[in-house]
């Protein structure tokens, strides 16, 4: 939810810096930022029913963990792929934001950070997400190929954070 207030913000940013003379130089960049951002928008609104069905799944698997231990093994594993493209869409987001605020419009400066934080917060759940998933997963390759992505995106969104 909040990745989505996050890109409608960058999209807002956008629409008040596009067609402003003293930002003519950067208009076509700022179309592009702009439709990033819907895009990612989007796609975090949908991850919003994805979660909802992917909680139920693993409700429902873990009622039944007894009988069939692979098949929680298995919606873990696929909760924790989720919850990580979620966070790579925080990161993608963070670096919007962190553009827009270098060439959008100044009297906007409020909102960049604000943007930037939301994002930021947005990677940091990402992560603590993909923690609890992994944490109940036995496939030792899977989690340490999980974890080597979450902190590839953790040291990116750290360099990204500067107010």
């Amino acid at each position: 939810m909040v990745l989505s207030i996050t890109n409608a913000l960058i999209d807002y940013i956008c629409n008040l810096t596009k067609d402003k003379k003293n930002y003519e130089n950067v208009r076509d960049e700022v179309l592009i930022i702009k439709e990033e951002s819907e895009k990612l928008r989007r796609k975090s609104l949908e991850a919003i029913d994805q979660d909802e069905k992917i909680l139920k799944d693993i409700l429902e698997r873990y009622k039944k963990r007894k009988e069939a231990p692979e098949r929680l093994e298995e919606i873990s594993k696929k909760s924790a792929e989720f919850c990580l493209s979620v966070t790579e869409n925080a990161l993608n987001t963070l670096k919007l934001a962190k553009r827009i605020s270098q060439i959008g419009n100044k009297m906007l400066s409020s909102d960049f950070k604000i943007c930037i934080m939301y994002a930021y917060t947005s990677v940091q759940a990402g992560i603590e997400n993909v923690k609890i998933n992994i944490d109940s997963i036995e496939d030792a390759e899977f989690k340490k190929e999980m974890t080597m992505k979450y902190e590839e995106i953790i040291i990116q969104a750290k360099e990204l954070y500067n107010l």
